[in-house]
């Protein structure tokens, strides 16, 4: 079940929210009267989900659109500084965009695919905290940086196999929805967890006690 908080006020900016656990992310915050901005590196992606952000939206806000590659510096501040010149302010940060690769190391290629999966899960990350810090303290507001406790690099059969499989070996008995981690950032973006700081928060499920 998705989690009701009252986020109304607050902006939230979620990298990454034009699919998967970003998007869910960013209707959820919709859902609690949060102004979101969703970002993508699609256009079309992110016009989907701010519509659906809109939808579930209690007071009809319109989510934000920004079309951005967070690998890119020029993207990342102009992301930022939309954000700022739309709403004056920003209250939380969910640095969630990510990308795995699965190469070995005789792949020619190989790193080209590190450098870009290093600037997409690390650097951005750093970068657009950065970029937000100031504007985080005046709002003591929140960072929410999402990671995985494990990257893949496998066909969509064998990933539904390889979900099958793991699902047995989870003490929950499931793998996990995006609602599952959109949950959990909303939780740490609350009020309710205003003593939690600085602590990683595990939602996967018990895998790493499996």
């Amino acid at each position: 079940m998705p989690t009701i908080s009252d986020f109304t006020g607050k902006v939230v900016l979620i990298t990454g929210s034009s699919s998967g656990i970003g998007a869910t992310t960013a209707i959820e915050f919709s859902r609690s009267s949060a102004q979101v901005v969703t970002t993508g590196r699609k256009a079309e992606n992110v016009t989907q989900v701010a519509n659906k952000c809109h939808k579930v939206s209690p007071k009809g806000l319109k989510a934000l659109e920004v079309v951005a590659d967070v690998t890119k510096e020029d993207d990342c501040r102009r992301l930022v500084d939309t954000t700022i010149k739309s709403f004056g302010k920003l209250d939380i940060l969910v640095n969630n965009a990510g990308k795995g690769s699965h190469n070995s190391l005789y792949d020619s290629h190989l790193m080209d695919s590190y450098d870009e999966v290093m600037a997409t899960n690390l650097r951005s990350v750093v970068y657009l905290t950065h970029l937000c810090a100031p504007h985080l303290e005046k709002t003591r507001g929140n960072i929410v940086n999402i990671s995985s406790v494990v990257a893949l690099g496998r066909s969509r059969e064998q990933y539904d196999e390889f979900l099958d499989e793991r699902a047995k070996s989870l003490p929950l008995g499931r793998v996990g929805d995006p609602i599952d981690i959109a949950n959990a950032v909303l939780f740490l973006a609350s009020d309710e967890s205003s003593f939690v700081t600085g602590a990683n928060l595990l939602s996967d499920g018990g895998s790493l006690n499996a």
